[in-house]
């Protein structure tokens, strides 16, 4: 097997903060939240699971990231296959155009982007909804970079209620 996947997301800012997580694990917040994607900071990866690969494969702006550094993309992609009932191992390409420790939630586009491109690659088919589902495991914030303009992310009790929704576009 070898398939790709692509996909583009928006970093965003928050303009309520969902104020620390109810849920660790989970990443369930303990607020509703509200945030402005930002259109010119964003996230491309693509990411291609390959059945000759022995390990997940990092690559951040053309620069291989070793695996101690790629630990929490690696549980990410580990739960990634656990939902798509695979062993797959893949190649990450990310490259990030947004300032690192800027305070503009790099890592939320960052999610984002791996969710959807996961989406793509494994067509698994997932709504909008259920995106923000998957990208809010590996980032709080990413939940909302799944949408331009104003999104709300829902603080909701469990994984299945806890997701970002589209409340005005650009």
């Amino acid at each position: 097997m070898k398939k790709s996947g692509k996909a583009r997301a928006h970093t965003n800012i928050a303009l309520i903060k969902y104020w620390g997580k109810a849920d660790e694990n989970l990443i369930i917040p303990m607020n509703n939240s509200l945030s402005v994607t930002l259109e010119r900071f964003y996230t491309e990866t693509r990411v291609t699971f390959d059945d000759s690969l022995t390990e997940d494969q990092l690559i951040l702006n053309k620069e291989a990231v070793n695996a101690k550094e790629s630990a929490k993309i690696q549980r990410y992609m580990d739960m990634i296959r656990k939902e798509a009932d695979i062993s797959t191992y893949a190649l990450i390409e990310s490259d990030n155009f947004v300032p690192t420790a800027a305070g503009l939630a790099s890592s939320a586009s960052a999610y984002a982007a791996l969710a959807g491109a996961c989406n793509e690659a494994l067509d698994l088919n997932l709504s909008d909804k259920d995106l923000s589902r998957l990208a809010r495991r590996g980032s709080g914030s990413a939940s909302r970079s799944i949408y331009g303009g104003f999104a709300e992310w829902e603080k909701g009790y469990d994984d299945k209620t806890s997701y970002a929704h589209q409340i005005e576009s650009d």
